[in-house]
């Protein structure tokens, strides 16, 4: 499905709702046959396309709700779940140079008894339509903010970028990441106890 039909842009909606709303004003006014069709092909055009938009999920819709579903995989701390977004080896940048992980070792790395440890609230937002990078037809990196809260209220916030790739099976799995500092996207931020 094209992406501009499974995943428009707001303004797309806004213009369809516009002129839905204004030609079923003229009906209401004219009361006629022309005036009648006009809403009726406008609001048929806005059901078509959401309902285009609710039934399939774009690459960029898929990667925002797999790396969200990761979050709810690390605030549970719950390995299992958060590796079933990874392919089976991801790369991970949280500094100058990259690691290489397989699925197995994230599930097992430090990072996990460290979320046990401090129990942080985990949580993933911004995910702006215009940090997103189109690599090419089955690979897509979205950017997007991320943060470990602790208990006490205070907040290790990170910006983060994450690769995805649909695999042999038609799934979109996490193939790298990468994390910053938040205020500086271009400053990378190690992850404590992820990476071997």
């Amino acid at each position: 499905m094209p992406t501009f039909l499974s995943d428009p842009v707001p303004a797309v909606y806004l213009i369809l709702l516009a002129f839905t709303v204004i030609s079923g004003a003229m009906a209401a006014r004219n009361q006629d046959r022309r005036s009648l069709l006009r809403f009726a092909i406008a609001a048929a055009i806005l059901l078509a396309i959401y309902g285009i938009d609710k039934a399939f999920e774009s690459p960029r819709e898929q990667a925002v709700r797999r790396v969200q579903a990761m979050a709810k995989a690390a605030d549970e701390k719950n390995p299992d779940a958060f590796v079933a977004h990874l392919a089976d080896t991801i790369e991970y940048r949280g500094s100058n140079q990259p690691t290489v992980l397989k699925k197995e070792e994230v599930r097992h790395s430090g990072f996990w008894p460290m979320l046990r440890q401090f129990d942080p609230r985990v949580v993933v937002w911004d995910f702006a339509r215009d940090d997103v990078k189109q690599i090419d037809d089955n690979t897509i990196e979205i950017g997007f903010s991320a943060k470990g809260e602790l208990r006490d209220g205070t907040p290790f916030p990170l910006y983060m970028r994450a690769t995805f790739k649909k695999q042999p099976d038609g799934e979109w799995k996490l193939i790298a990441f990468s994390s910053f500092e938040f205020a500086k996207h271009n400053v990378p931020f190690a992850i404590p106890g992820m990476g071997k």
